[in-house]
């Protein structure tokens, strides 16, 4: 019998194992519990249901989440069990612990090594983001942390001082039960575009792991699992080609896997675990744990005395307010707190929500408003210039993937701009050609499918391009206007590949990152503020901010998107139409008239309807084309808001406040009411 015919699997239903009626394990086999995260991303402290920082009030009622006090929980009480008698354990992480709060952004590598030796895994992977303070940032965490950090892939010979740090290796291996098992990590070749240059070269996963599997196999290891950081379909590929490899252990996509109901409002990506046939025949399960410690990865493995997979369960475990959480870790979390409260500093005020989510799929506000600072505060450091123009630069960029947050309308503290914005980029003005903004325009968009969001997607002030995704990669830009630098009045004119223009960005892109490779040798010059400092003082002078979506830019041929709720109730990805100008100039969706006022009426009275229907009911999912008559007396005026039918069934709500206007809703000619804040486009 082949190994694939006798893998039988048992069934994880929250925390409590429901087996199916399997025959008791034989002598000489192993049954195995490996427990694992991805992807925790600075969440040190409990985090709110979405993975930002949870409510007071959900803190006082005990409905938080996830937390190192939580997971060491956990993973304490497997290990005690293992101690007492009870099945072995191997604990793993696969990356991306650095990065996402402003616990990381304070303390760096510091409090996250402290943290991890706290949770004492067996061995971790390295994730991309471990690269975000360069091979500086990385050596002391390295020379920190007191168990293995494996990675395989690496080309470390032009990197001496990462060869020598005390935990990095290419594999390590536990002897559980007398059995003997590898660890192999790996990590994403990406991560050379994803973060600051450095000398590191990325090597082919699959390539590197085969490798390092047959000496481990020579050495007389049984079982090897891949532990890594390049995203569930790539984790796939290496099931699938890596033949040595008994399990994948992932991250970086956030992928969330479940068998059964969803215990929260995470939608699983597929069942867990997923089971991908190799070269061989033989079935290999492939795992992930979501990100931000809200789950801990739990798989039940049994092999047989050849090491065959026979028999698996498992689940990921809700880490939510039922799981204790552990003191000492606490106790830890207090030594760091002094340096978080002093960021509860109020910086700034916006009336409207700043909506992070759409970052990497289109223009977004908070988007512009970070470009538009870029470009303000370099423009105020010119007050003194006596050449009698308003800038030298009147161009800014912002990647997407740097804009890590959402923040609602009300007050601003130093601790939220932290959240949005936790990498600290170096700010520079570098000069470069027409043609090289447009390169940079198409790298935009390169790899743009209105799913995935990738990081390279482009906010921008000063510049206003129309795109054609349905064109080739890298011939998507159809138009582009950029504003005048040099001049008495700031008007937006045609691109001329020819010239030169003054632009703002980070050093991170100026470098090549995120695959600009346009950019490097460009002259430049290096600011004295950095992105976070920039953003501070545009708040500090500006508030109340109210950015709004203006159509900077626009995308044609872009693929159907389903819209759902994400944190807060806000859109994680929105629809959108593509849109023609008016005689004014301004944007108005395809095949809609201007409104009337019979249509404004209507919708008033709509309105007052759904007022009186009283309190929503649940959400409804909505995946049918849909269309807007706007109400508005400018067309570019037009809001992304609520919206209700004539039931009161509420079929999405990125839940904005503010002062409120009205429009219609036409869903395949049925009419919907909404009353909509926020001055954000409608797509």
């Amino acid at each position: 019998m082949t190994r694939i015919e006798t893998i039988i699997p048992r069934v994880l239903v929250a925390f409590a194992i429901v087996t199916c009626t399997v025959a008791a394990p034989k002598a000489g086999d192993l049954e195995l519990i490996v427990l694992h995260n991805n992807d925790m991303h600075a969440r040190f402290e409990q985090t709110g249901a979405y993975s930002n920082d949870c409510p007071e009030s959900d803190v006082s009622s005990n409905r938080c989440y996830g937390g190192f006090a939580r997971v060491a929980h956990k993973v304490r009480e497997y290990r005690a069990a293992e101690a007492a008698g009870g099945l072995p354990v191997l604990y793993l992480n696969a990356g991306d612990t650095y990065t996402g709060t402003p616990w990381f952004a304070v303390y760096k590598d510091n409090i996250t090594a402290a943290f991890l030796n706290k949770l004492k895994p067996d061995a971790i992977s390295l994730g991309n983001h471990e690269f975000d303070l360069g091979v500086d940032g990385l050596v002391p965490f390295l020379n920190e942390v007191d168990f293995p950090v494996l990675v395989t892939n690496l080309d470390l010979s032009k990197t001496p001082e990462l060869q020598t740090t005390k935990s990095l290796q290419r594999s390590a291996t536990f002897t559980k039960a007398g059995t003997r098992i590898g660890v192999i990590g790996y990590l994403t070749p990406e991560t050379k575009q994803l973060t600051p240059v450095n000398t590191v070269e990325f090597l082919d996963e699959i390539e590197a792991i085969n490798k390092e599997a047959a000496v481990l196999k020579e050495q007389g290891v049984h079982i090897l699992i891949a532990l890594g950081h390049s995203g569930l379909e790539r984790d796939k590929e290496i099931a699938a080609k890596c033949p040595d490899v008994d399990l994948v252990i992932g991250g970086h996509s956030h992928t969330f896997l479940y068998s059964g109901p969803a215990p929260d409002v995470e939608d699983p990506a597929g069942p867990y675990p997923v089971m991908v046939k190799n070269a061989a025949g033989r079935e290999v399960p492939v795992v992930q744990a979501y990100a931000f410690t809200k789950y801990l990865g739990y798989l039940h493995l049994t092999f047989d005395a050849a090491g065959n997979l026979i028999a698996f369960d498992g689940s990921p475990l809700l880490l939510n307010g039922t799981v204790e959480r552990d003191s000492d870790v606490l106790q830890l979390l207090e030594l760091y707190r002094p340096g978080i409260v002093a960021l509860d500093e109020q910086i700034g005020h916006s009336s409207v929500f700043l909506d992070a989510n759409r970052c990497r799929f289109e223009e977004c506000n908070i988007g512009n408003m970070i470009a538009d600072s870029l470009v303000v505060t370099y423009a105020a450091t010119r007050e003194q210039s006596t050449d009698g123009f308003w800038t030298d630069a009147a161009i800014g960029f912002v990647q997407g993937g740097g804009i890590r947050a959402s923040l609602s309308a009300g007050p601003i503290t130093m601790k939220d701009l932290k959240t949005v914005l936790p990498f600290g980029n170096a700010m520079v003005a570098t000069d470069i050609t027409g043609r090289q903004l447009r390169q940079m325009l198409e790298q935009s968009v390169h790899r743009y499918d209105g799913v995935s969001g990738y990081g390279e997607f482009l906010q921008m002030a000063g510049v206003h391009v129309e795109y054609d995704l349905a064109r080739p990669p890298l011939e998507r830009v159809v138009r582009v206007e950029v504003r005048c630098a040099r001049c008495q009045v700031p008007t937006y004119e045609p691109l001329n590949e020819a010239a030169l223009y003054r632009v703002l960005l980070s050093q991170f892109l100026y470098e090549g990152g995120d695959g600009y490779d346009m950019l490097p040798g460009s002259p430049k010059q290096l600011l004295t503020y950095g992105e976070y400092e920039i953003t501070e003082e545009y708040l500090k002078r500006y508030s109340p901010i109210y950015p709004a979506v203006e159509w900077r830019i626009r995308l044609q041929g872009r693929p159907a998107i389903t819209t759902t709720d994400g944190p807060g109730g806000e859109s994680s990805t929105p629809a959108m139409t593509s849109t023609t100008e008016d005689d004014s100039g301004a944007a108005q969706p395809h095949g809609l008239a201007a409104p009337t006022v019979g249509v404004m009426l209507a919708a008033t009275l709509l309105t007052y309807a759904r007022q009186l229907l009283g309190p929503p009911e649940s959400p409804l999912q909505v995946s049918r084309p849909w269309k807007l008559l706007p109400t508005h007396s400018c067309p570019s005026c037009m809001h992304f808001c609520e919206y209700r039918s004539l039931l009161n069934k509420k079929l999405q709500s990125p839940a904005l406040n503010s002062a409120s206007c009205t429009f219609i809703i036409v869903l395949e000619s049925t009419p919907f009411a909404s009353v909509c804040p926020n001055p954000v486009a409608m797509y």
